[in-house]
C-alpha cells in the first residue's frame, strides 16, 4: 500500500476514533450515561444514524445530529477513496498487462511522451497498425493513451532504465516528442547510446537546437511549429492543393496515404521495367510518386521504363487497399 492511501486509512481512523470519543464523552455529560451505556448509544448511532435512547437535554439532542453528519462525511469520503482505490487496481492489471506485452515487442516504435504532438504520432502508428508503445511519465495521461487502446507506460523516457524496459535494444525506431529540447536531447542520447541502429526522430521547438540533435544521434529532427505555419499558409495560397492532399471519409481517416515499400530480393519486380511489371499483375490503384535507389540515386515522376533493383525504395500513393496491394507485389 502507497503513503497517499495509507494516509487516507489514518485519516479515517483518526475520524471515527474521534467522534467515539466525543459521543462518549457527551453522553456521559449530558445525560449521566455510565461509560458502557455512552459507548454503546454512541456507537449505535454512528452506524444506524438514528437515536436509540431518549436523550433529554438539548446539547445532547445536538450533538447525536452532529455526530450523524460527522459520520456520513466520513462514509462519503470512504466511499469515495475505495473508487479511487479499485480505478487505481484497475490501471495497475492494466499496465501490468502492457509490461507483458513488451516483453514480446520486437521491431517496433517507442513514442516517448504522449502530450499534443505525442497523442497525434500515437494515433498514426495506431492507425496504420505499427507495434508501438507511448512513453509519459504523467500517469494520468498514460491512462488516457490506454484507454484510447494504445499501448503505454507511465515511464519517464529521459532514464536510460525505462528505455531499457520497453525493450529499445530490439526497436526499429523511436520518437521523441517531448515539449523540451533538453529532455528530447537526453532521450536522443540514451536511445543512441541503447540501440546504434535505432532510427530516430526527434521534436525540436527552437531552429538553433535541430543541429544539437542531429549531433546527439537524431536521423531527423521535426519542428512542428514549422509544419504547421507550412501547412496554415498553403491553405491560405492553395487550397485546392491542401483539399486533395487532406482528403478525408467521414471518420476522419484519410483516404489517401504515401507510403515507402523496399524491394525485396524475390519480389516480382526485382530486374524489370515498372511499368510491364504493373501490367502483368493486374491494376493496381497505388501510384508510385518517386524511386530512391539502392546506389543512392532519386527518381521523382519514374517513367514505366524505369527498371526495378532489390533494394529499391518505392514511395507510392493510393488508399490503405490499394497500398496492401501492391506491398504483396513489391515485397
Amino acid at each position: 500500500m502507497d503513503s497517499h492511501n495509507a494516509k487516507v486509512i489514518r485519516r479515517l481512523a483518526v475520524g471515527s476514533f474521534a467522534l467515539m470519543l466525543l459521543g462518549t464523552a457527551g453522553f456521559m455529560q449530558f445525560e449521566d450515561m455510565k461509560l458502557q451505556d455512552a459507548f454503546y448509544e454512541t456507537t449505535l448511532i454512528l452506524l444506524t444514524h438514528h437515536l436509540h435512547a431518549d436523550m433529554h437535554d438539548p446539547a445532547a439532542r445536538l450533538l447525536a445530529v452532529l455526530m450523524i453528519i460527522a459520520s456520513l462525511g466520513i462514509i462519503a469520503y470512504l466511499l469515495k477513496w475505495l473508487a479511487e482505490y479499485m480505478m487505481g487496481l484497475t490501471s495497475n492489471v492494466r499496465r501490468l498487462r502492457v509490461k507483458k506485452r513488451v516483453e514480446k515487442l520486437k521491431d517496433h516504435y517507442i513514442v516517448c511522451g504522449l502530450g499534443r504532438v505525442g497523442s497525434q504520432v500515437a494515433g498514426e502508428m495506431h492507425h496504420e497498425g505499427v507495434p508501438f508503445i507511448g512513453l509519459d511519465k504523467d500517469p494520468a495521461i498514460a491512462d488516457e493513451a490506454l484507454a484510447k487502446g494504445f499501448m503505454a507506460l507511465p515511464l519517464d523516457s529521459t532514464i536510460e532504465q525505462h528505455l531499457t524496459d520497453v525493450g529499445v535494444e530490439r526497436a526499429a525506431g523511436l520518437v521523441a516528442c517531448l515539449n523540451d529540447d533538453s529532455l528530447n536531447l537526453f532521450v536522443v542520447l540514451a536511445a543512441r547510446s541503447l540501440n546504434p541502429d535505432l532510427y530516430i526522430v526527434s521534436r525540436a521547438n527552437r531552429e538553433e537546437n535541430q543541429v544539437k540533435l542531429k549531433r546527439a544521434g537524431a536521423n531527423r529532427v521535426a519542428m512542428p511549429y514549422q509544419i504547421g505555419g507550412y501547412h496554415m499558409a498553403s491553405m491560405a495560397l492553395r487550397p485546392n492543393v491542401v483539399d486533395f492532399r487532406d482528403v478525408r471519409t467521414k471518420n476522419g481517416v484519410s483516404e489517401l496515404e504515401v507510403d515507402e515499400m523496399v524491394v525485396g530480393e524475390q519480389s516480382k519486380m526485382a530486374g524489370h521495367r515498372l511499368g510491364k511489371t504493373l501490367v502483368d499483375e493486374g491494376e493496381v490503384g497505388a501510384t508510385v510518386i518517386a524511386i530512391n535507389g539502392a546506389d543512392g540515386s532519386s527518381r521523382v515522376r519514374p517513367t514505366g521504363r524505369e527498371i526495378i533493383y532489390p533494394g529499391d525504395r518505392l514511395i507510392m500513393l493510393g488508399s490503405k487497399s490499394d497500398l496492401t496491394q501492391a506491398s504483396e507485389l513489391i515485397r
